[in-house]
């Protein structure tokens, strides 16, 4: 693991080999965000929260790499706004989940697994890590300074797609890493031989390898059209908007179409392609994860959460939170 301390002062931002403290979150999180807290609970400072290697380090301004290969301690929600970037996960083992601006968002598997994200203003970042769980994965982060300073300001076929790309808010890729691209992630997991400027400098290498393949796959991907307009985008989000207002039941595909002012295949097709998930998987997510911060902040009865979600039978709620965060919904509302 790469090693060096990110702030001059207080918490340290490397915190391989020894317990990851709620203090240590707290200063991480500084150089991504603002806001930071755990949701649901008081957690003091010095409180474990993981153990295993963990390191957040600003390679240069506007470029930023996450290494983590950690086993969580608790149940734990956090909450962060999060500054304008791009971002690039690289699991290779284990995986994460989380919402952004309330869409939910994972990433992993039984196989090395990657997605990208993109945050064209800054926005909420739920985290949510369940007991026992672990992951094994790098997650590269830049701002759009950092893009224009690397010439992607210039007026070629990629550079302006990557440009396009980078005003998408919210927008969300997935692909399989290939096997270079596991390789730089595990070299960056198991660090470096050099020291100083010269492991800065081989870390920075192994970040923008990461980013060229991402970039190079994703803006050739068909669910980035050219040419999507404008108006697409508020129109989808404003779907959007209306799902996560509805504390009934969910509307139908009709009616969402209607009121957006397309036909249903429309809908289905540009909601995929603004969201990158589909009508009915988002609102049934989505209501599962207020369902879940109803029960942490102890808000709601497992039924009341339940009926908030949409389930009529408490079981058939419980196999769904199960499938969705790995552990019951009596063991997030009882958990320390």
């Amino acid at each position: 693991m790469y090693s060096g301390a990110m702030v001059a002062h207080g918490p340290r931002t490397d915190v391989a080999g020894r317990d990851v403290r709620h203090v240590d979150l707290q200063a991480l999180a500084r150089l991504v965000g603002s806001g930071y807290r755990a949701v649901g609970h008081r957690l003091e400072p010095e409180a474990t929260v993981a153990r295993g290697e963990f390191t957040l380090r600003q390679v240069r301004p506007g470029l930023l790499v996450h290494a983590s290969d950690a086993h969580h301690d608790r149940t734990l929600t956090t909450h962060l706004v999060k500054d304008r970037s791009l971002n690039f996960s690289v699991v290779v083992r284990g995986g994460w989940q989380g919402t952004l601006g309330g869409m939910p968002l994972a990433c992993g598997g039984q196989q090395p697994q990657a997605m990208s994200f993109v945050l064209a203003e800054a926005d909420v970042w739920r985290k949510q890590v369940i007991r026992g769980g672990h992951a094994r994965m790098v997650n590269v982060m830049v701002s759009p300074e950092w893009l224009e300073a690397s010439g992607l300001h210039d007026s070629d076929h990629d550079a302006m797609a990557i440009q396009r790309l980078a005003r998408r808010h919210r927008w969300t890729g997935q692909w399989r890493p290939s096997g270079r691209t596991v390789a730089l992630a595990e070299q960056i997991l198991s660090g470096s031989r050099y020291a100083g400027s010269l492991q800065t400098l081989h870390l920075e290498s192994r970040a923008i390898e990461i980013i060229v393949e991402a970039l190079s796959l994703l803006i050739d991907q068909p669910k980035i059209p050219p040419r999507l307009q404008r108006a697409t985008y508020r129109r989808m989000h404003l779907v959007r908007e209306r799902l996560d207002a509805v504390e009934g039941d969910i509307p139908t595909l009709s009616a969402l179409a209607r009121d957006a002012g397309v036909s249903v295949r429309t809908l289905q097709r540009e909601f995929a392609l603004v969201h990158g998930i589909s009508v009915l998987d988002y609102a049934r997510l989505r209501r599962l994860d207020v369902a879940r911060e109803l029960l942490e902040c102890q808000e709601a009865t497992i039924a009341q959460a339940a009926h908030r979600a949409g389930y009529a039978y408490a079981a058939n709620f419980a196999t769904a939170f199960k499938r969705r965060f790995g552990l019951s919904p009596s063991q997030v509302r009882v958990r320390p």
